[in-house]
């Protein structure tokens, strides 16, 4: 068979072999043959075109391997979009049900609302508006800084500092020291505080308070004009001051009440008013101290008696009468009646001083102003109440 090598490789042609001849007689032997060694080289080059080939089906089966890893990656990578867009559904309002614990450090933009049972143990920052609902149990230290509402039942135990504007609604307890610095407002609130509680510095208090125990104040307490203390729903320190000009008399063994012409605007606080001019009326019950003092005289030589007693509302009160006599003195004498008495008098009640003497001459006597020296006038009964309770 003889081998046709061209030398383009992209044609190789192998012939096939030749048609036997007649056998014939062995001949003499030929001379040596000489062969053609450039077929070698060829082959060689051969070789290396086939090496050649190897190596690019090689990268065409590693670009192939590389194909089929990328298809996997689309395909997480479209496990992952789909996700991310359910995800992205949650950005506007994004809730978590069941039991959630965070650790770490947790930053959240926005409003936080937080309904149910909430359990903060730890150091814990609220920053920003703050919205608590429901029932909230607060433990340890806790600082509060800008505006914060509180509504609802809310138990704060511990240290707890309260920094900027805090507005608390609802019923709230606090036990353990509470410090709280700057200015606090209570608007229309109603506070039950027990046990000892300490304020340092300016307190600012509006509106109704409840204080249930001892209360125990070091320092002044200043009460703003305008303002004023109560007792049981009644305004304490009322007072009134009276008198009357002109003398009083009036039949022997008789009952008169003394009366009163003329108030005292300086001292009398608009509580305390004569009505009927003889009934002292209280616009706020309570106990008054009620003091009189009266100018007895008789303007003939005799002696005379009299009885000064005490009515409220139009009945004697028991044990409150005091007698006082003037001797017998050329011209008529003189003795002044004083005493001063507690009644409990009610709001819409009035108390009375009545007087009875035993001589038609005698009387309760005023005199004008008097010289050598100057005197003032002289009323013939000044009266002052005042509440001690």
């Amino acid at each position: 068979m003889a081998v046709e090598v061209t030398q383009n490789l992209s044609q190789v042609t192998i012939s096939p072999a030749g048609v036997a001849g007649v056998s014939g007689t062995s001949g003499t032997s030929g001379t040596s043959g000489v062969v053609d060694v450039s077929i070698f080289a060829t082959t060689s080059s051969f070789n290396e075109f086939t090496s050649s080939i190897q190596s690019e089906v090689n990268s065409i089966k590693v670009w192939t391997a590389s194909l089929e890893l990328i298809n996997t990656i689309d395909s997480e990578l479209l496990e992952l979009y789909q996700t991310t867009a359910s995800l992205n559904s949650k950005t506007g309002s994004y809730a978590t049900t069941g039991s959630n614990t965070f650790v770490g450090n947790q930053t959240i933009s926005g409003s936080l609302n937080v309904s149910g049972s909430t359990v903060q143990i730890g150091n814990n920052i609220l920053t920003g508006n703050t919205t608590l609902s429901g029932s909230i149990n607060v433990s340890g230290s806790t600082t509060f800084n800008g505006v914060h509402t509180l509504s609802g039942s809310n138990t704060i135990v511990g240290n707890t500092i309260m920094t900027g504007t805090n507005t608390i609604i609802g019923n709230t307890e606090m036990s353990g020291s509470i410090d709280v610095s700057g200015s606090s407002n209570f608007h229309n609130s109603i506070f039950i505080v027990t046990g000892s509680q300490f304020y340092t510095g300016s307190s600012d208090f509006k509106g109704n308070q409840t204080i249930t125990g001892s209360l125990n104040v070091t320092g002044n307490i200043n009460v703003e004009s305008g303002s004023g203390f109560y007792y049981y729903g009644n305004k304490l320190f009322n007072r009134g001051q009276f008198y009357h000009t002109t003398t009083q008399s009036g039949s022997a063994n008789t009952a008169y009440p003394f009366q009163y012409n003329t108030t005292d605007t300086s001292v009398t606080n608009g509580t305390v008013y004569v009505d009927n001019d003889s009934r002292i009326y209280v616009k706020h019950s309570g106990i008054y101290n009620v003091q009189f003092s009266a100018q007895l005289h008789t303007t003939a030589n005799e002696s005379c008696d009299f009885s000064v007693w005490f009515s409220m509302t139009g009945s004697n009160i028991d044990n409150s009468n005091t007698d006082y006599s003037i001797e017998k003195v050329t011209g008529g004498g003189y003795a002044v009646a004083a005493l001063n008495y507690l009644a409990h008098i009610q709001s819409g009640s009035y108390i009375e001083l009545y007087y009875s003497k035993t001589t038609v001459n005698g009387q309760i006597q005023a005199k004008g102003t008097q010289s050598t020296p100057t005197r003032p006038a002289t009323p013939s009964v000044i009266l002052t109440v005042t509440q001690v309770a």
